[in-house]
């Protein structure tokens, strides 16, 4: 089963919007949607905002259900100067720069101790989906960064001088790292809500719900493929 984690009910709202057969849980540290999404059973959850809460809501849904890999879905900070608004990045690998701080100055691909790799067979659908259906927004394959507190100004300089990400956001290498030390599946696909020329809380509050939109449209289709791969494989 498909675990569709989220920071926030904004991000999680076109995917339950999708869901088919709902089943609601009050879960101990969320409610749970249950159901399926393009005819993949799934779980949807919203685990909160932050490094903390994404990582404990995680643990605790893979702890309770069946989750054989999680997909991060949501808003991101753009970092590279050629993401635009909307614009979709799917992780190859993730890390915490701001965690990196006390340990390095730096962080590249030769230092990959530091960084989480997303699922090479998760990895390689979502190139697939790239192949098989372009989208009608660009979408891109690189590093999601990780910080405890909302970028902006002078730290998404720092950011990208330092740890080179396309994005940044507050959850993903932190739920990365839970599903790595469960042997647990990851993706991470993250939309723009904000960048250098429109930045800000301002420019998220906007911008957020095409953002969150832009994902669910790409992890829908990921779940598609992922849905196809299993059934020629007699899954």
């Amino acid at each position: 089963m498909t675990l569709i984690v989220c920071a926030m009910k904004l991000e999680a709202k076109p995917f339950l919007n999708a869901l088919e057969c709902v089943m609601i849980e009050k879960h101990a540290v969320s409610k749970v949607y249950q159901g399926e999404i393009a005819g993949s059973k799934v779980v949807v959850s919203c685990c909160g905002v932050g490094v903390d809460k994404s990582a404990s809501t995680v643990q605790s849904l893979i702890e309770c259900f069946d989750i054989s890999r999680v997909i991060m879905s949501g808003t991101a900070c753009g970092i590279a100067p050629d993401l635009g608004i909307g614009d979709t990045v799917i992780s190859e690998e993730s890390l915490f720069h701001e965690r990196l701080k006390e340990i390095k100055t730096t962080c590249d691909t030769e230092n990959t101790e530091t960084c989480i790799n997303a699922d090479p067979t998760l990895l390689k659908h979502a190139k697939t989906i790239i192949e098989k259906k372009p989208f009608d927004h660009p979408v891109f394959f690189g590093r999601i960064s990780t910080g405890k507190s909302f970028v902006s100004g002078k730290n998404r300089d720092l950011i990208a001088k330092n740890y080179h990400p396309l994005c940044a956001d507050m959850e993903t290498a932190a739920v990365a790292e839970v599903c790595f030390a469960s042997n647990i599946s990851f993706i991470a696909v993250r939309s723009i809500s904000d960048n250098e020329v429109n930045s800000g809380i301002g420019a998220f509050l906007r911008y957020a719900a095409l953002a969150a939109k832009r994902s669910f449209i790409v992890v829908r289709e990921l779940l598609v493929e992922l849905k196809n791969a299993e059934d020629q494989a007699g899954c």
